[in-house]
């Protein structure tokens, strides 16, 4: 019997202690409701750090609205109109800039190359302002047109987000820069630029087959060859190779007949291939047809149009040297050019030939 009492006891005493008690209850969730302040006042922003991308840095946002620098838009003389998804923007030019410059090169990059490209995205918006200020624009509006004495440019583009210290860069490299652009002969050059060559950078008169680019000359970029993703090897199947080709070329009827005939071929005497005096493929012929060698680098998701390709067991080898276009600045050569003392006039006077900067007012 004591037995039994002793079991009944300790029953009823745990019917008692797990009882709700209210004002536990409240405590917990007070705790709760505040966690994330406290965690927030321990830790900060602990463990944020920079999300980088070959071809436009993307960083995770930490900033706070009253971080973020404004340009005076009363003193400001050029505004960029710039349009996303959510609707157009009216930003002063080198804010615009601030925010611009990480989505088009890696930040981890030499302050010298970062003032460098700086200076390229501005001239970009000023030879934008100079082919269109006589010219009405897409919405009706005159891009040239001046109210209270501004002056638009109308752009589309993304403003990433981005880390506090990223910012810092950016709007260092900016500001260091502010208002330079590069011009040739009094106008605002084409300013390509894009991330690792395959040796050297293009020709430009020779890529646009146009004699309106004579700053655009091939240089050397001898360090790019250790770039980690110099070279990227593509595979496809030949059936499939011929089929995207096929459709490229507009051919009417993409039968087993034409696939047959194409795949029973020697690669290299079926497809003639044209390259510039960079090494980058120009154009292909398939049939009678011709396809740029842009188009064939999208085609197939290439990272450049400076390829080679060979079949092997019914497959199709593409290798592939370099990264973008292969146009005007490269990137990663700027870099090494900096890490060896080259400063921000010495490398875009190197990539683009007789160039002279001017800044606006």
């Amino acid at each position: 019997m004591k037995e039994k009492e002793i079991i009944k006891n300790v029953i009823e005493n745990k019917r008692v202690v797990s009882g709700p008690d209210y004002r536990d209850l409240g405590a917990i969730l007070l705790f709760i409701f505040l966690l994330p302040y406290i965690v927030s006042f321990f830790f900060g922003n602990a463990g944020v750090g920079e999300v980088e991308a070959e071809e436009g840095a993307q960083q995770e946002s930490v900033l706070v609205e009253e971080e973020i620098f404004r340009e005076d838009f009363g003193e400001a003389e050029y505004i960029v109109c710039n349009t996303t998804a959510a609707g157009t923007e009216l930003i002063p030019l080198e804010t615009y800039l601030i925010s611009r410059l990480p989505a088009t090169i890696v930040m981890h990059y030499e302050p010298e190359v970062l003032k460098a490209q700086a200076i390229v995205l501005r001239t970009e918006l000023m030879r934008n302002y100079y082919e269109n200020a006589d010219r009405g624009t897409a919405d009706g509006t005159n891009a040239g047109k001046k109210e209270t004495g501004k002056k638009y440019i109308y752009v589309e583009s993304h403003l990433p987000q981005v880390s506090a210290k990223v910012y810092e860069k950016s709007r260092k490299a900016v500001e260091e820069t502010k208002g330079m652009y590069m011009v040739y002969e009094g106008v605002p050059v084409n300013a390509p630029y894009f991330a690792l060559s395959a040796g050297k950078t293009r020709n430009g008169n020779e890529a646009f087959h146009s004699q309106d680019y004579p700053y655009l000359k091939s240089v050397a970029c001898e360090r790019d060859f250790t770039a980690e993703n110099y070279v990227q090897t593509v595979k496809v199947s030949e059936r499939a190779f011929y089929e995207k080709l096929g459709e490229m070329a507009g051919v009417e009827t993409i039968s087993e007949n034409w696939l047959a005939e194409q795949m029973g071929k020697e690669l290299e005497e079926n497809l003639q291939v044209s390259r510039d005096g960079a090494g980058y493929v120009t154009e292909v012929s398939v049939e009678d047809a011709y396809i740029s060698g842009e188009g064939i680098r999208a085609a197939f998701l290439l990272n450049s149009s400076c390829f080679q390709w060979e079949e092997a067991n019914n497959t199709i080898i593409i290798k592939v040297k370099g990264i973008g276009h292969g146009l005007g600045l490269c990137q990663y050569g700027a870099n090494e050019a900096a890490k060896k003392g080259s400063d921000y006039i010495d490398i875009l006077k190197y990539f683009f030939t007789d160039i002279v900067l001017e800044k606006s007012e």
